[in-house]
């Protein structure tokens, strides 16, 4: 027998590497389809005999040690992971003709986009999977770090340049919103043409999402930044949301150690598939549940905007138009399994992210994925910024907050989840930890923001956590504070001098009252803004002028089952 294990290389500049939405999209799509559909076609080509059903489903009760030519043990996560069966050359053969006809495809139909793959031979009866396993993605890891980039050919004599790539331009591609026709490299081509809607149909991009999680009637996925619900003259921020399950390889490793000898390979494979297929569903239940949400946020406002529940804000999303209805300003561009990037407007970047959050949480502790018997958690980092902003950039920076919020995690020992944003108004320069100490530190050691934050409140942690921030800007929306910028702006401008200059603000601006209570814990907070070195209303403040809170969760009822 042969094991062979397929994965992908840079993916993240290969998707999020243009400006345009549905480049972007296509992008994801080709990647998911390398390692979805492409490689099960590839399978069925070359071994005939195997245990794929209908589409991409596999099937419980066809085993390799029953006489298969292939069986895919699991596919999910960016890795198709299958076991060539037969004597050894056989089972090398159908690995190497495997490989060869899935390099091809990728080639043809992906231009750009690399793969990775590796492959060892393997005993079903005497060798434990679980090594074995570990093994081939040790090679695969040797590969990648191996890897010979091609140096791309940048044209020969007079040529033009694509626009996205800067790559030789090879053909055309449509313009959006009146746009004309643009030059686009073959990779670019690939891209359009998988999420470019053809003859009256939605594209495949759009049917792969829809049959993930299916849109209500009246509503479409958006396709370009302009689509997001930007408000002429007013706000034009997108947020791009990155959240990533914590410690899944160690989850994974945990699966392997209990099945661990070579009598135990059928129990590993079920459990590593039980494992991918139900980590996908609690996924695909989590983002249903936020579609569902923001679907009924629309309806309050007839189908055609999204507003903050106090009207006397103004603080209201106009959807966009579309062909059928209206376009809701909410996009998953990376999803399916632990790892899920979204891009909405940047006044429900924070609400999504959060709802998104908890309901992983708990659709993860209702399939029991955790250890013994738990749910799983996720980190999220939510960049917030202007809808011209380089898109690459802007991931980039999404990816790093998630980091920030995975390492605060690990270092403080907490057991929940956790998020981390920043609202860039203007460019960025730095990373984000050069950008807190730049922008956000006062005095020696003093942090103006409380972020990275627990999404729950916890003993250990009562002052870093989402909630209290929540209630701080729910504070500064109500009556005594809103529409008084000024007496804001002046609380903003004295947290920054200090306790002092806080207190002399409550007196001036306040009528001596306290500043709103945000969390039980903190008497200090109240009274002088500040509790050992943190501040309590920063980040409340740098948010409540955008920030569009989404009221209670979507009921598990009304999370439709996707489109078929």
């Amino acid at each position: 027998m042969w094991l062979v294990v397929v994965d992908t290389m840079q993916i993240q500049p290969y998707i999020f590497g243009s400006n345009r939405l549905r480049e972007n999209v296509g992008a994801s799509y080709l990647v998911d389809a390398a390692t979805g559909e492409w490689a099960f076609d590839a399978v069925k080509e070359v071994a005939p005999r195997n245990n794929i059903g209908d589409g991409s489903s596999l099937i419980d009760d066809a085993w390799i040690e029953n006489g298969l030519d292939a069986e895919v043990l699991y596919a999910g996560g960016g890795n198709f992971v299958v076991l060539f069966g037969g004597d050894d050359e056989k089972a090398k053969q159908s690995a190497q003709a495997f490989t060869a006809i899935l390099s091809e495809h990728v080639l043809w139909e992906a231009p750009g986009l690399q793969m990775a793959i590796a492959g060892q031979e393997m005993d079903w009866y005497r060798d434990a999977l679980c090594e074995k396993r570990d093994e081939v993605f040790r090679l695969l890891a040797v590969r990648k770090r191996k890897h010979a980039w091609s140096a791309p050919l940048l044209g020969l004599s007079v040529t033009a340049s694509c626009r996205s790539t800067g790559l030789p331009a090879t053909g055309l591609v449509p313009g959006i919103r009146g746009e004309p026709s643009y030059l686009a490299s073959d990779e670019i081509q690939a891209k359009v043409a998988v999420a470019w809607p053809q003859q009256n149909r939605p594209s495949k991009a759009d049917q792969r999402l829809q049959k993930f999680i299916g849109l209500p009637e009246g509503y479409s996925y958006p396709a370009d930044f302009e689509d997001m619900g930007a408000t002429a003259g007013e706000y034009s921020h997108i947020a791009i949301v990155h959240a990533d399950g914590n410690s899944m390889s160690q989850r994974i490793h945990e699966i392997c150690d209990t099945y661990a000898r070579p009598d135990e390979n059928r129990a590993l494979v079920l459990a590593l598939r039980h494992f991918s297929i139900s980590l996908a569903q609690a996924a695909r239940q989590a983002l249903t549940a936020v579609l569902v949400r923001l679907k009924r946020e629309s309806d309050k406002g007839s189908g055609m905007s999204i507003a903050h529940p106090n009207k006397d804000l103004s603080i209201k999303i106009d959807l966009a138009s579309a062909k059928n209805g209206y376009y809701l300003p909410f996009r998953p561009i990376v999803f399916g399994g632990d790892d899920v990037t979204f891009v909405c407007d940047g006044r429900l970047g924070l609400s999504l992210a959060a709802m998104y959050l908890r309901e992983f949480e708990q659709r993860t502790a209702a399939a029991k994925l955790g250890k013994d018997g738990g749910g799983l958690t996720a980190c999220a980092g939510i960049a917030i910024v202007k809808s011209h902003y380089p898109f690459a950039r802007a991931y980039a920076l999404a990816e790093e907050l998630s980091k920030s919020a995975k390492s605060y995690r690990r270092r403080e020992k907490i057991a929940g989840s956790c998020l981390d944003w920043h609202f860039a108004l203007s460019g960025l320069s730095g990373s984000i930890t050069e950008i807190r100490a730049r922008e956000y530190m006062v005095r020696k050691n003093d942090s103006l923001t409380l972020r990275p934050v627990t999404l729950a409140t916890t003993l250990e942690h009562p002052e870093n956590a989402w909630p209290v921030v929540l209630a701080g800007i729910e504070a500064f929306q109500k009556e005594d504070w809103s529409g008084r910028g000024n007496k804001i702006k002046a609380l903003r401008d004295a947290l920054r001098e200090g306790t002092a200059a806080v207190e002399h603000f409550r007196t001036a601006f306040n009528k001596g009252s306290q500043l709103p209570p945000v969390s039980p814990g903190t008497n200090e907070w109240p009274l002088t803004g500040w509790q050992g070195r943190y501040c309590g209303y920063f980040d409340a403040i740098e948010l409540v002028d955008w920030f569009i809170p989404l009221e209670g969760e979507a009921d598990a009822t009304l999370a439709t089952e996707p489109a078929s």
